[in-house]
């Protein structure tokens, strides 16, 4: 399981669909409906950027 942003999906995709080994791979996405603030949050704030190291 792979958590991200609605933002942040396209991109998440593309990269799955180019790096995973099946020809088709589930990838899926699930609304969250409700969670705990601080863990919102935090998710927002690691999800709002490419990570360290990519060569984007």
């Amino acid at each position: 399981m792979i958590k991200t942003t609605l933002a942040m999906y396209p991109q998440l995709e593309k990269w799955l669909l180019e790096h995973h080994p099946y020809d088709v791979p589930e990838i899926i996405a699930l609304p969250i409906v409700a969670g705990a603030p601080d863990y919102l949050a935090w998710l927002a704030q690691e999800s709002n950027g490419v990570e360290q190291g990519s060569t984007q």
